[in-house]
């Protein structure tokens, strides 16, 4: 989710909620409208917690593709020094 989607979802989700808890307000016996709380709740408490585990598994890729760049910078050098070596030893 980009920045732009990640602002539209909270501007409409606050929009959402803000008007279930001023309609509870208005009727607090109606239990559609508590259990519509109680959904909307949950719903932005499950999308908050995908968000954080999307951004945890994107970093964790990131440091994955980062250490294995890293391995392969070194198995390059090991590569080249081995490969002097051997021009050494065939002159």
């Amino acid at each position: 989710m980009n920045l732009l989607q990640k602002q539209s979802y909270q501007v409409w989700y606050s929009f959402l909620i803000d008007k279930l808890l001023e309609w509870k307000k208005q009727k607090p016996n109606n239990k559609d409208i508590t259990n519509c709380v109680k959904s909307i709740t949950e719903i932005g408490i499950f999308t908050n917690r995908l968000q954080v585990e999307n951004d945890i598994l994107n970093k964790k890729v990131s440091l994955i593709m980062s250490q294995k760049n890293e391995i392969i910078s070194k198995l390059q050098e090991q590569l080249e020094e081995l490969e002097h070596k051997l021009k050494q030893y065939e002159l």
